[in-house]
């Protein structure tokens, strides 16, 4: 390996760890959002109160919960992602912190990568790690609870595999939330006054001109679809048919949206689908224009 390859990975390393120094927000906020759920969720079992229902079996039990806690964790990604890519090139211009970084051996093509790596791999990656330790904890307390062992508890795929999945749908939902994170890195780097007025000027500027009749509709809803039509997730795939038996208890005809995100439709379709890599190129292409732009930045 050259020593400017090391150099440069050095740079990039050390370019991440400040990013993380002063934000801090991007961790504790997963961190606070999965712990107070796996205490919603384990205390009342800890407690000795059963979700007796229509004698819920604890399979159900275990998939529902630890999908709702991969959900939480995901969500407080993609909040404290956004809150960070709207606000870091409009901070670093405010305080004038710019200044000095411009005058570090640092290439504005580093630092962009520095902070899209931030927000898209060691971000989820943490907030999958807590994911997975919060699963372990649902299903070490749901097996106690109802007397079951993990393996009856996690029947279809196992424990391991219901890790896997979750890592996997770490990986589709970062790439699915790179063009919406690299287009607020674009508003952060030209904004001059608070970035989130901007964006929530534009949207409604949208919402106006379409309500107007103007063809401003296509766009407004490509932005809806990114929100509400996560790929594998629409309520046709996700749906899940259960019924009550009498005297058999609840069962579930078909697999929790999670699981079906690897089976139907399977990962290989997920990934090939053209709103996800459509997506995927607008990103690269605003992270590249928002290097041209820091360029040229100057302090507000």
């Amino acid at each position: 390996m050259s020593e400017k390859l090391v150099w440069s990975l050095r740079q990039y390393v050390w370019s991440v760890k400040r990013e993380l120094w002063g934000n801090r927000f991007l961790f504790w906020g997963p961190l606070v959002m999965v712990l107070l759920s796996v205490v919603v969720f384990c205390t009342p079992l800890l407690k000795g109160l059963k979700f007796n229902g229509p004698n819920v079996p604890p399979q159900f039990l275990f998939s529902i919960t630890a999908e709702m806690l991969s959900g939480v964790a995901n969500l407080s990604v993609l909040v404290v992602g956004c809150i960070y890519a709207l606000g870091t090139f409009y901070n670093e211009r405010k305080d004038l912190s710019i200044l000095f970084w411009k005058s570090m051996p640092v290439s504005d093509r580093l630092s962009v990568l520095a902070k899209a790596g931030v927000i898209l791999v060691v971000v989820p990656l943490f907030a999958l790690m807590l994911t997975w330790g919060g699963v372990l904890a649902l299903a070490v307390t749901i097996a106690h609870a109802y007397g079951v062992s993990l393996g009856v508890l996690t029947d279809h795929t196992g424990i391991v595999g219901n890790l896997a999945d979750y890592a996997l749908y770490a990986v589709l939902n970062a790439l699915w939330w790179l063009p919406v994170y690299a287009i607020l890195f674009v508003v952060s780097v030209l904004a001059r006054t608070t970035p989130t007025v901007w964006v929530l000027g534009i949207l409604a500027a949208l919402g106006i001109t379409g309500m107007a009749g103007l063809p401003t509709n296509r766009i407004t809803n490509l932005v809806l679809d990114r929100f509400i039509r996560f790929p594998g997730t629409s309520m046709s795939h996700a749906k899940m048919q259960m019924r009550a038996g009498h005297g058999q208890g609840l069962t579930v005809d078909q697999y929790t949206p999670v699981q079906q995100l690897t089976r139907h439709p399977n990962f290989a379709e997920l990934f090939v689908a053209p709103a996800l890599w459509w997506g995927v190129l607008i990103g690269v292409l605003c992270l590249a224009l928002t290097v041209w732009l820091r360029r040229r930045a100057e302090p507000i």
